[in-house]
Formats: C-alpha cells, structure tokens, sequence
C-alpha cells in the first residue's frame, strides 16, 4: 500500500508543478489574461495591473497550500519563504488599489514586510537544500540585521531618513508611492547585494563539498538566484509601472519546490541530519506489503561462475569502503545487501528485482545508507572509491 501511494504521491506532485507553472507563466502576459474583461476593463491599464497583483496574490497563496500538499518532509524556511511572498504580492496589490497616502503607506509597508525577510528565508532555504550547517548564532544575527532594515524602510510617514519626501499618484488610476530616497535607502541596497553574495557563496560551497546530488540542482540554485538579481538590476535602471519581482519570486519558488521533490525522490531530505533520517525511516522492520516475494530463477553453472566473481569484486570494494567509511558497520544487514548491489551499478529497479523487495523499499535503504556514509549519491560513493584506488 504504502509503495502505491508513494507512486501516486509522486504523480500529484507533478501535477501540481505543472498547474501552478502554467498559472505564474500566464499572469506575465496581462493581456491574455484581461481578455475576458470588458473592454473599458482593458482600456484602463491600470485595473488590469491591480488584478495582475491581485491574481499573483492567489497563486502565491496556493503555493503555500501546495507546498503543504506536495512536499513529504517539510522545512520552516521554505513554508516561511513561500508565505513571505504572498505577503510581498498582497501589498503590491494593496498600494495599487489605495486612495489615500496613508493607506499606500499601510500597503508599502507590509509589501517591504515581505521582500525584507524574503532574502533570508531564501537563503536560509538555499543553505537547506544544500545540507550546509549554519551556527545558530550566525542565524540569529542575519535575522536581526532583517529586523533592523525593515524597520527603517518601514519608517516613511514617521521619519525622513528612508525617504525624504513621498506623495501619492495615480497612473492610469493605479495608486503609485512617487518618493525622493532619503540617506538610509542604500542600507537596503547594501542588504540585497549581501544576500546576493550569501547565496551564490552558500552554491560554490556546496559544489566545492560535493552537498548536492547532481549538476542539475546546482543549476536550478543558480537560476533561482540569478533571476532574482537580474530582474533587481533591470528594475533599477529601466522604469516600469509593473514590479517584475513580484513574477520572479513565484517562478523562484516553483524552481525549489521542483528541486525539493527531486531529491525526495533521490531519497534525500534536504536539511535533515543522518540521525534524523534514520529515526524516522525504519531501518530493519519493513512493511510486508513492499516486499515482493517471488521463486528464485535457476541459475546456470557459467552464470553461477559470473556471479562469483562479482560476489569477489564486490567484497574487493566492501573492504575499501570500510577503510573509508568505518560507519560501514553500522549498517543493518539489509542494508549492506542493497549497498552490495549498488556496488554493482545496478539500478534501482534491478536491485529490488535482485532482493524482491519494492523500489520504494530499496529508496529507503539508500536514503539510510547515504546518511550513514556522508555522501548524498552513488556517483559520490564510487567518487571516494576510485580515491582510495
């Protein structure tokens, strides 16, 4: 039961994907999306931005029900990310919809709530998928560095060092903040420009200590973090009416939701410790309705002799890797026989064929036996043995 369910849950997660991408690719393209508007809805752009932000809002919202739903072993950051984003697309919305200055400085404010501490849950989420360890005092000064800069952005309507002066406008009726930048307002440039720094560090790290399980994650880390920089840098420098941010934070999201299910699927919790996975993945009492039991085949006497001399090579590489990884012996006994047919580069379905168990039972063994052995791939563990070689 529980290895169907595993293989619906997979399919969910992917259908999931794929209705939010498609509803964050759509929101780009206002006019498609407007279309079913009357057309003195379309002739007023403005109302069109409001809904814009309006729908970025919603899909944001479900991302948050989606990561929920979709992700088996959640993280704080990432859950606090997804809602910073929300928060960030609900006060787009509600500055473009004000009518006095008061309330666009409300709606200013709970916009900088948002995109302030979006850049430390999203490192914070970064430096989890990439099983890098931060000490908790580090932790606790980044977030009050984030503390400290929201409260001076969201200082304007009490003091003049963010902005010196604000009025309200309206453009094409869409409520917009005009504002002269006060002394304190580079404090945020300078804050955004670390984070860039923190993140793109925290990736080299990971590449650099083999924490990520293949180059497609690193790749994803990299576009995650610079479509972020490259919409930031665009929007300071060509003016338009529409925050772009708003669409790259959601396609950001989609990008780490997509590589969190992936390394689910490797059998690797990002962020979680090799005690915890342990704990929380039985190492020896398996479920009997994974376990396939099927009549061995016969084996005939040249396929017997082969097979020897795999037993033998295997062996050779189970006595290296002891002398690599003492924790070797801390495998349970099935473990150690789905590790001998790794050793063997044989795949996952092959190995559950071998040991007629599900190819859900042997993802757990190898989760378990990754954690045990520090490395977070086979292609890592035949890396460390071709070092000992």
């Amino acid at each position: 039961m529980k290895f169907f369910w595993s293989e619906y849950h997979s399919t969910k997660i992917y259908k999931l994907y794929s209705m939010l991408f498609v509803m964050a690719v759509y929101c780009m393209f206002p006019s498609q999306v407007f279309a079913v508007q009357s057309e003195a809805a379309i002739s007023d752009g403005s109302v069109n931005m409001a809904f814009v932000y309006a729908i970025l809002a919603v899909v944001s919202l479900l991302m948050v029900a989606g990561y929920g739903i979709a992700v088996q072993k959640k993280d704080i950051w990432m859950l606090l990310l997804f809602v910073s984003v929300f928060i960030v697309n609900t006060g787009y919305f509600a500055l473009a919809v004000s009518t006095t200055l008061e309330e666009a400085l409300l709606a200013n404010r709970i916009a900088y709530l948002g995109s302030v501490f979006l850049p430390f849950f999203m490192f914070m989420t970064i430096i989890t998928v990439c099983r890098i360890s931060l000490p908790k005092w580090f932790v606790a000064i980044l977030l009050s560095g984030s503390v400290a800069v929201f409260i001076i952005a969201a200082s304007p309507g009490y003091l003049d060092c963010y902005y010196k002066e604000v009025t309200l406008v309206f453009v094409n009726e869409m409520a917009k903040l005009h504002k002269v930048y006060g002394a304190l307002h580079k404090v945020y440039y300078i804050y955004l420009f670390g984070y860039f720094v923190l993140m793109l560090g925290t990736v080299w790290i990971s590449v650099y200590r083999q924490k990520v399980v293949s180059h497609k994650h690193v790749a994803m880390l990299l576009v995650v973090v610079f479509l972020n920089i490259a919409i930031w840098f665009i929007e300071q420098f060509i003016y338009c009416e529409f925050e772009f941010l708003s669409i790259s934070y959601i396609v950001s999201e989609l990008l780490l939701l997509l590589l969190y299910g992936m390394m689910q699927d490797y059998g690797i919790f990002p962020g979680h410790s090799a005690e915890s996975i342990c704990t929380s993945q039985t190492e020896t009492e398996i479920s009997t309705a994974d376990i396939r039991v099927e009549p061995p085949e016969a084996v005939s006497p040249m396929d017997d002799k082969e097979d020897n001399d795999c037993v033998s090579e295997v062996d050779t590489m189970m006595k290296k890797l002891q002398e690599i990884c003492p924790a070797v012996h801390t495998l349970s006994s099935r473990e150690k026989d789905v590790l001998c047919e790794m050793l063997k580069d044989k795949k996952r379905k092959e190995i559950a064929d071998t040991l007629y168990i599900s190819e859900n039972t042997v993802k757990t063994h190898t989760a378990n036996i990754y954690a045990k052995l520090g490395v977070t791939s086979k292609s890592e563990l035949f890396y460390k043995l071709a070092q000992k070689q």
